[in-house]
């Protein structure tokens, strides 16, 4: 509003000097025609009426142009100055929004709380016959705020390597069998949404009695590193709560909120309130609230389909790539999905560091391949 306010002020100073210019070239131009007029004339006082006339016909078109162009700028003055009020009130609203989302997202994340359970071992002393009883109590236990989703990627590349133990035959690419363990993950392995166009259902059912007796053997389990037999693999995971029962209900209200306010935020640039060096600011305040595990599980959410509207040319969305939500991505992390330098080659191949900055902050391109 201050910077507003100056221009104005500005521009009325300039009108104001050049309307004094103007006055004072008038009176000097007055000067100049009258007093000759007045000096050569016989009948001086007959011929007052006349040189009137002269001079008002010759200084009238003269004042009256910069008069109109004073009145005109006057007017271009107020209505550029109230334009850019409404562009500053509509601002305003914008970030106050803005900043009420991201209040909410933080508060999301916050909520988030997964129960789980962990083992208090005591050993008591019988003085009787010298024998000591060691007593194992189940305690309740949560994994809370961002922690979840560090338990999240370990459960998730669990459910991977297990898949893969189950198919013994090698009939099945990597690419399936996270997509099988992404839908086992989200919707828990009980569900009825666990299907697969590629795969076949026998080979699903399979997976799932064996991460039914491994959920069950994971309670039993005092804790430590849990080591599972899998065919002829032993798959080793800790997770502090029954493994493959679902998120949906957390992570689905996640990210459709945090997809709405990458949303928000180009949606309004598109309308031209804002440039989209404006859009990648305010996007990397939502970005700095985001762990890297979060970000590593957003792109494992966008690899297997599920949020494909992220970056997507049918939607023309550039979220990941244009306005940068990927940035912080560990891409050392990423287990079994398309790496994500691989699947963004295009892009990064198509972008002027200098000048837009580097897509990932570990490096667009993997320095043991230069």
């Amino acid at each position: 509003m201050n910077k507003i306010l100056n221009e104005e002020d500005q521009l009325i100073k300039f009108g104001t000097k050049l309307s004094a210019l103007y006055i004072i070239l008038g009176v000097i131009g007055f000067v100049i025609l009258i007093l000759p007029m007045i000096y050569y004339s016989n009948d001086k006082i007959d011929n007052i009426g006349v040189i009137g006339d002269t001079v008002g016909g010759i200084l009238n078109p003269i004042l009256a142009v910069p008069a109109i162009t004073l009145t005109f700028l006057a007017f271009w003055v107020q209505y550029q100055a109230n334009q850019e009020i409404q562009k500053q009130f509509k601002i305003q609203q914008f970030e106050s929004q803005f900043y009420e989302m991201l209040r909410l997202h933080k508060e999301n994340i916050n909520e988030m709380k997964i129960a789980g359970y962990d083992y208090k071992m005591s050993i008591s002393y019988n003085s009787a016959d010298s024998s000591t009883t060691t007593t194992r109590t189940q305690v309740e236990r949560f994994v809370e705020g961002r922690k979840v989703f560090v338990s999240m990627a370990n459960e998730l590349i669990a459910c991977y390597r297990i898949c893969k133990a189950c198919d013994k035959e090698n009939k099945y690419k990597s690419k399936e069998l996270l997509e099988l363990s992404y839908r086992i993950f989200f919707f828990g392995s009980q569900s009825t949404l666990i299907k697969s166009k590629t795969i076949d259902s026998t080979f699903i059912t399979i997976v799932k009695d064996e991460l039914k007796e491994i959920r069950k053997k994971h309670r039993e389990t005092v804790g430590g590193v849990k080591e599972y037999q899998v065919g002829d693999k032993k798959i080793k995971f800790f997770i502090k709560y029954s493994p493959f029962t679902g998120h949906e209900n957390k992570l689905g209200h996640y990210y459709r909120h945090l997809y709405g306010i990458v949303k928000y935020v180009v949606d309004r640039e598109n309308e031209g309130l804002f440039t989209y060096s404006k859009s990648r600011e305010y996007l990397k305040i939502l970005r700095s609230q985001m762990s890297n595990n979060e970000q590593l599980m957003l792109y494992y959410n966008y690899i297997i389909g599920f949020g494909r509207d992220w970056e997507s040319k049918k939607s023309g969305n550039e979220y990941f790539t244009k306005y940068r939500m990927l940035h912080n991505l560990p891409i050392d992390k990423v287990k079994y999905a398309t790496k994500p330098r691989v699947h963004f080659k295009s892009f990064i191949d198509s972008i002027d560091r200098e000048k837009e900055g580097s897509l990932f902050e570990w490096g667009d391109f993997d320095d043991a391949k230069k």
